[in-house]
């Protein structure tokens, strides 16, 4: 039972309750998710099973998508539409040109502030907890990448508010970028509401509900649900090798380049230095990292990943 669910998580349930859920459905395996999501939004978790557990650090490091519903107007104590109201504000009249400025000026690289009812950790325990009984924390920054933020749809009504797509690097906050639209329009904002659309290949499309997983188990099917772990890797080139090199990896064994060079195998250097490593017949092995240079240039296994 090893491989990845690509969920689609409902409202209401948190990350570790998703993963307790699939737990119950197939005791005795290990699980665990791949990027936290707050348990008001929506979309795609990824979920590793067995052997999928060790890939999930390559996984977290992927790229994600959002559709995000800012409210205009109206600031919460959250920065989500889970906290209380702490201010309401005239919205400026704003046309979609204006709105569409304001997004690309918030995209690239840039600092961001965790949010206090962040799951991030502080001595030991997440900061919601701080936030909750009113203690303070030290302000946690980090540096995201906003890849790409779109507009979809502007509302001016009686509760203005933007819909738009975010490709974002991982530990960007939906929220803290909503209230930053807040600030800079001087008239507040929350995260309405939001819906992630892929992590990395992982896409909604393609994501299963919670219901069609409990069906599978009781059917006997759930094994089907499953992809295989190498779908998280696909950003790693890959090489297909003979038993021979598979057997020295498992072993933990050093592999030359230049062996795999006299061999044929490799007629230039990888362009990354992380490889998916495959047998002759297609079936995915292990990760391994080239190391050193010229004629030291030797192959080292990083995870082996395959039961044999």
């Amino acid at each position: 039972m090893d491989g990845i669910i690509n969920l689609n998580k409902p409202a209401g349930i948190s990350s570790h309750g998703a993963v307790a859920e699939v737990r119950r459905l197939v005791p005795g395996v290990r699980v665990g998710h791949a990027g936290t999501l707050d348990p008001a939004a929506t979309g795609v978790l990824p979920i590793c099973l067995g052997r999928a557990t060790r890939v999930v650090e390559y996984l977290v490091e992927l790229r994600k998508g959002y559709r995000a519903a800012i409210e205009l107007g109206v600031a919460t104590s959250t920065g989500d539409a889970e906290g209380e109201v702490v201010s309401r504000s005239d919205v400026p009249l704003l046309e979609r040109p204006e709105i569409e400025k304001l997004l690309q000026s918030l995209t690239g690289v840039q600092r961001q502030k965790t949010p206090p009812y962040a799951a991030a950790k502080h001595r030991g325990r997440p900061l919601y907890e701080y936030a909750r009984r009113g203690e303070r924390v030290p302000v946690k920054m980090r540096t995201v990448e906003i890849y790409r933020l779109d507009l979809l749809a502007y509302s001016p009504g009686e509760a203005p508010h933007i819909i738009c797509e975010v490709e974002c690097s991982k530990g960007t906050y939906i929220r803290e970028l909503a209230e930053e639209m807040g600030r800079r329009l001087g008239c507040g904002a929350h995260l309405h509401a939001l819906e992630r659309l892929f992590v990395g290949p992982f896409e909604i499309g393609n994501a299963v509900s919670p219901e069609a997983l409990a069906r599978a188990a009781a059917g006997g099917g759930f094994r089907e649900m499953l992809l295989p772990m190498d779908r998280a890797l696909e950003h790693f080139e890959a090489l297909s090798v003979p038993d021979t090199v598979v057997n020295d990896l498992r072993a933990g064994r050093a592999v030359p380049w230049s062996r795999l060079e006299e061999a044929g195998l490799c007629r230039h250097q990888p362009g990354s230095r992380m490889l998916r490593i495959y047998n002759t017949v297609g079936h995915f092995k292990a990760l391994a990292r080239i190391h050193g240079a010229g004629v030291d240039m030797v192959l080292k296994t990083v995870k082996f990943l395959a039961s044999s």
